[in-house]
């Protein structure tokens, strides 16, 4: 995975920006997710911005895209990072962001008060998001069919190590798609990772996986989230109850839907890039943990 610096960005997309923000007086690298794209704090005349961006070559440029779709028709009421300006110049996709500082670092465990913020976060967006205020994403389907393949192939021939076998395919054989038609703008990602915790609260980020559906899926696709942090599944989903929409969540749904987000884990953290299998591995076992605890 190549890693991109400042200098790596063309000289066109570079005045870009400048002629959108103002003058450029530095460049300061900041923490980034898995994709190999530049993330950096640009201060500029008129105060710092955050700018992300990679080649359009990139396999993830299609997430860039779908943030950047995002990103225009994000109501102001939506706790994230305001999207600034962004744009396709000279075989790259830019997105550029109001910059936010971190007032610390997020934790989702036991007795934190991200966990309760976090929650209260979800049910924002479903309320807000509903109906979708107009960003061309995908169903939350093809989202979810990405991971019914991996989880297919798994348990077309299972591992000798994987746990729960049949309590996988007791719950995988529950998944209903069409319980997952939906109208709500979903972010489908959230986790510590892509959760700021600034002064105000807790700021969305990254919404490169983003998809319409039910608005009850983003509070399945958090569960295992609260799992990973130290929440027993009982309690997570007592959690994931304060949350009002949770409520209209089909079981049988839930139920198929925990089985294929575990095993695309448990796919991945046996299969996937070397640097990513072990945190992968995490995620499987507290789906996996979810999935008996329904199953």
């Amino acid at each position: 995975m190549t890693e991109h610096r400042w200098n790596d960005l063309p000289a066109a997309a570079r005045d870009a920006i400048a002629a959108v923000c103002g003058p450029i007086r530095q460049v300061i690298p900041v923490p980034k997710g898995l994709t190999a794209g530049l993330a950096v704090r640009v201060e500029t005349e008129f105060g710092p911005v955050f700018v992300k961006a990679l080649p359009d070559s990139s396999p993830s440029a299609r997430l860039y895209h779908r943030e950047r779709l995002v990103g225009a028709v994000l109501p102001d009421s939506v706790p994230a990072p305001r999207l600034l300006w962004s744009g396709h110049t000279a075989g790259w996709i830019c997105l550029v962001f109001d910059y936010v500082a971190a007032a610390r670092g997020v934790d989702l465990g036991p007795g934190s008060r991200d966990a309760a913020d976090a929650l209260g976060l979800v049910r924002v967006l479903g309320e807000t998001l509903a109906p979708n205020p107009g960003a061309d994403v995908p169903p939350v389907n093809d989202n979810v069919e990405f991971l019914r393949r991996r989880a297919d192939a798994l348990l077309a021939d299972p591992p000798a190590d994987l746990e729960a076998v049949a309590a996988y395919r007791h719950a995988r054989a529950r998944l209903e798609f069409d319980a997952l038609a939906g109208d709500t703008l979903l972010h489908a990602d959230l986790h510590e990772g892509n959760l700021l915790a600034t002064a105000d609260g807790l700021r969305a980020l990254d919404w490169g996986l983003a998809c319409h559906g039910p608005a009850w899926v983003e509070t399945a696709l958090f569960i295992p989230r609260l799992i990973m942090a130290g929440h027993t599944p009982e309690r997570a989903e007592a959690l994931a109850a304060e949350v009002p929409v949770w409520k209209s969540a089909p079981d049988d749904a839930v139920t198929g839907l925990a089985a294929v987000w575990s095993l695309f884990r448990e796919f991945v953290a046996r299969n996937g890039p070397a640097g990513i299998r072990a945190s992968r591995a995490r995620a499987a076992a507290a789906g996996r943990a979810w999935v008996e605890y329904r199953a």
